[in-house]
């Protein structure tokens, strides 16, 4: 049996709201490729993109810096929404993200662990020498720390069975003691690593390329598709568990797989662009009041399509902010979605008292 709404479904209105979200996205993409420190113009933007001009300093900002880096803030912004979605269905808890069940945190400190002892052979093995670390690998080195971060989120709530509480009080202490962990590993690292490693735990797109880009995709391409694969466990998962098993469904389960494809899409996230506070909480709860504005009810399919959309118009929207407010200079990207997300958070924290 698949529950995916309780009302029924209205495609048109459903269309137009797509329409209109990738309408904004396209508008905030163009937007992203003409501003920053060296503005150019929409008609050199759209030149240089539909024509081969040969080498200039206008083709190298947008080739090599903006185009890049707007394509990347798109994509992660589609990890953290769809991260925050599922967990919010299977924790049934709407203050759940990635960083409830530890994520982030166990990302976070798996790269950093990851990129000190890659430093320390460098340093007293090779001497400097010709020894490369492949950084195609730190995706599935953030997930292996953010499945083992959440693994022992899920060992301590075991024997109660999962249950959605449980679990959301069990990551927020397993992830500041994560989070303490990180600090100390950077402090304990020192040398021109520091300033680096705390810019990128803020969260930033600073200096990503293209080679980011491919690292990213194939993770989005599994995480999307397995979300969409998810729908009619999730739909069923967002219920009381003895309802769910009444409908003969494998509740510990499809609980496990939902929750590691939230990890897999959060982990190869941060590893890219760092921990961005409240993506995955703010996103789910803007795109369920755009669809009850649009009467179409808060279904996981129409949420799923409006999340994608909404997490990339936002962490864009971030990001163009980031390195125009006070440019030449950037303030992290993580900076503002937290600063956006912590006044959501507190309202949400006061409608539920």
């Amino acid at each position: 049996m698949t529950i995916y709404a309780c009302r029924e479904i209205k495609p048109w209105p459903f269309y137009g709201l797509l329409t209109s979200l990738i309408a904004l996205l396209i508008c905030l993409f163009f937007t992203a490729l003409c501003m920053g420190s060296v503005p150019l113009s929409i008609q050199s933007v759209w030149q240089i993109l539909i024509t081969s001009i040969p080498q200039s300093t206008d083709s190298n900002i947008l080739w090599q810096l903006r185009l890049p880096r707007s394509l990347l803030a798109m994509l992660v912004g589609i990890h953290f929404a769809l991260a925050g979605l599922i967990l919010q269905a299977v924790i049934r808890n709407p203050l759940a993200d990635p960083s409830i069940l530890g994520v982030n945190g166990g990302a976070s400190l798996a790269i950093v662990l990851c990129l000190l002892v890659v430093d320390y052979i460098q340093l007293h093995v090779f001497g400097f020498s010709d020894f490369i670390f492949n950084f195609a690998w730190l995706p599935v080195v953030a997930l292996l720390g953010g499945v083992l971060a959440t693994a022992l989120v899920l060992k301590l709530s075991w024997r109660q069975q999962l249950q959605p509480n449980q679990l959301a009080l069990n990551g927020v202490a397993i992830g500041a003691v994560l989070n303490a962990l990180v600090m100390w590993a950077i402090l304990a690292w020192g040398g021109n690593r520091t300033e680096t490693s705390l810019i990128w735990l803020a969260g930033s797109l600073y200096g990503r390329d293209f080679s980011h880009v491919f690292l990213l995709l194939p993770w989005t391409f599994i995480g999307v598709l397995g979300c969409f694969a998810l729908l009619k466990y999730l739909s069923i998962l967002q219920l009381d568990s003895d309802a769910a098993r009444t409908l003969g469904l494998n509740v510990t389960r499809w609980r496990l797989i939902s929750l590691l494809i939230a990890v897999a899409l959060a982990a190869s996230a941060t590893a890219i662009s760092g921990p961005l506070g409240f993506v995955g909480l703010i996103v789910p709860h803007f795109a369920k009041v755009l669809l009850n504005r649009f009467g179409l009810g808060t279904s996981l399919p129409h949420l799923m399509a409006v999340c994608m959309l909404a997490g990339a118009s936002l962490t864009l929207a971030a990001d163009i902010a980031s390195r125009t407010l006070i440019s030449p200079l950037e303030i992290p990207t993580g900076t503002l979605t937290t600063l956006m997300g912590i006044p959501i958070l507190l309202l949400l924290i006061r409608r539920q008292n």
